[in-house]
């Protein structure tokens, strides 16, 4: 992952289902026309909707176009939303020892504007839980009456273990885009598999027939990341500006503008890409880094209920902060691997950096990617917060009163699937502690050796490079590498040549 930026919205609400005949449909919304933030965007295909190049929003159901009043609607609940999970990280921050009120300060942006305004004007501790907590009861009734009583006892029966539950339907809309989904498929196991560390990657995504059995792809319009696994979907998004780089990459200079212009739209750019595999390979190979660290999100997925349950409504729809330190080492072991198995490798500047970093200190490492998902996303939050704010919901939903036999069945049934969900969160929360432990470890193990693998990169790297400034440069850092890494055979041979090419 090549930014930090993220979604800062899920859509909770359900599928909208309102139909109206083809004769009475009044015009399809433009999402382009209501100009929506990059947020509201990757909400909505999160969800499984279509945004088109022609501007219209296909349901992932019907296939039919939203009117503006359904695309209100789900802009309605996305907004509610990023307030619900703003509130409940509120009420966990004021139930502090001291309250953190700087982190509850950095909410303000997704509250409701008369909770941010109190918190502005320095409101009594209890008089602001308890504006916060009526905003979270109206809020919360709000999304309990889109629910019908099948979604409700859907999401209180249990599933079996390894089965994904109910999710968004797949991604793709005609046969090109499975075929290029395949395509990618492919690709990124070949390219993965041919390093150790990526074959173990692969092997725990393994199907029934013992190959792995990677989940769909589909290419879509990113914000700010070359690639992402969206477990509402149980697919792999793959950005497609960072596809269309990898086409450009293999065509001369002087013919990249036409060829961008004339794949402009989605379908051209399918049909081009299943007509020319040498650019899938060429993205995947120029992106394994970043799709290991995704497919690690995909495994996270298979293995445990969180994401499922998520996706079920039983737990708040996080960014898990534990998941992406798991996912963040384990894409830098698997460049580790490719570094010590083939010094020369090209690598991504901004990866290499990010493994430098993690072995170079990987406590600073772990505590700015903390930072970095807690600032920049309101859904951020570790697997402990996760449970504390489960925790709130079942309190608030225990307490919320019932008028009728129907709405107390909701309550039970409300009941039974998000106390299931919070028990198989604390198992998930034991067991990641585990494996984080582990692959610490094995990130320690990594970082005693590294110095020696950068330094025969940054060598490597030297001797190719064409200019007499760039392979100054990239020799002074093979020299300092090897000077870390205590080899003074590797060293003398730096410095020979050094000397030679001066």
């Amino acid at each position: 992952m090549r930014s930090l930026l993220l979604a800062a919205v899920l859509l909770a609400a359900a599928p909208l289902r309102a139909a109206v005949s083809a004769a009475d449909a009044p015009a399809a919304a433009d999402w382009r026309r209501s100009e929506l933030n990059g947020g509201m965007q990757d909400a909505l295909r999160g969800a499984g909707f279509r945004l088109e190049d022609d501007g219209r929003v296909l349901d992932p159901k019907t296939r039919a176009a939203l009117t503006p009043d359904q695309l209100s609607a789900a802009l309605t609940a996305i907004n509610l939303n990023t307030q619900r999970l703003a509130l409940e990280r509120l009420n966990v921050l004021l139930a502090k020892n001291p309250p953190d009120l700087a982190g509850a300060a950095a909410l303000k942006g997704n509250l409701p504007q008369d909770v941010a305004a109190a918190l502005d004007a320095n409101k009594d501790l209890a008089g602001l839980r308890a504006l916060s907590d009526r905003s979270l009861e109206g809020i919360a009734a709000y999304f309990d009456g889109t629910r019908t009583p099948d979604e409700r006892r859907g999401a209180a029966a249990p599933v079996r273990a390894g089965v994904p539950g109910p999710r968004v339907p797949l991604p793709y809309f005609d046969a090109g885009e499975r075929a290029l989904g395949d395509s990618l498929r492919a690709a990124a196991a070949k390219t993965i598999s041919a390093d150790p560390f990526g074959r173990e990657v692969l092997a725990r995504l393994n199907g029934p027939d013992g190959r792995p059995d990677l989940p769909p792809i589909v290419v879509e319009d990113l914000t700010g990341a070359a690639a992402e696994y969206d477990y509402r979907r149980r697919a792999l998004v793959v950005d497609r500006q960072s596809v269309m780089s990898a086409v450009a990459d293999g065509v001369p200079a002087k013919d990249r503008g036409a060829l961008a212009r004339s794949l402009e739209s989605r379908a051209a750019l399918t049909a081009y890409l299943n007509k020319h595999p040498d650019a899938v390979a060429a993205f995947a190979a120029k992106n394994d880094v970043l799709l290991v660290h995704e497919l690690t999100h995909a495994w996270q997925d298979r293995r445990d209920p969180v994401m499922r349950e998520m996706a079920r409504g039983s737990l708040p729809q996080a960014v898990v902060i534990d998941y992406e330190i798991e996912a963040w080492t384990t894409k830098n072991l698997y460049l580790h691997s490719r570094l010590k198995s083939n010094p020369g490798a090209a690598v991504d500047d901004a990866e290499l950096a990010d493994y430098q970093r993690m072995v170079a200190d990987r406590p600073a490492w772990v505590a700015r990617l903390r930072r970095g998902y807690e600032e920049n996303a309101v859904n951020a939050m570790d697997l402990a917060t996760a449970e504390q704010t489960q925790s709130l919901r079942l309190t608030a939903r225990r307490r919320r009163a019932t008028l009728s036999r129907d709405e107390q069945t909701d309550k039970a049934l409300d009941l039974a699937a998000m106390t299931r969900a919070q028990r198989e969160l604390k198992e998930t929360r034991a067991a990641e502690d585990s494996r984080l432990t582990r692959l610490e470890n094995r990130s320690d193990a990594a970082a005693r050796g590294s110095a020696s693998l950068l330094a025969e990169h940054y060598l490597a790297a030297a001797l190719a490079a064409n200019g007499a400034v760039d392979f100054s440069v990239l020799i002074q850092k093979a020299e300092g590498f090897a000077v870390k890494s205590g080899d003074a055979e590797l060293l003398a041979k730096i410095r020979s040549l050094k000397g030679r090419r001066q």
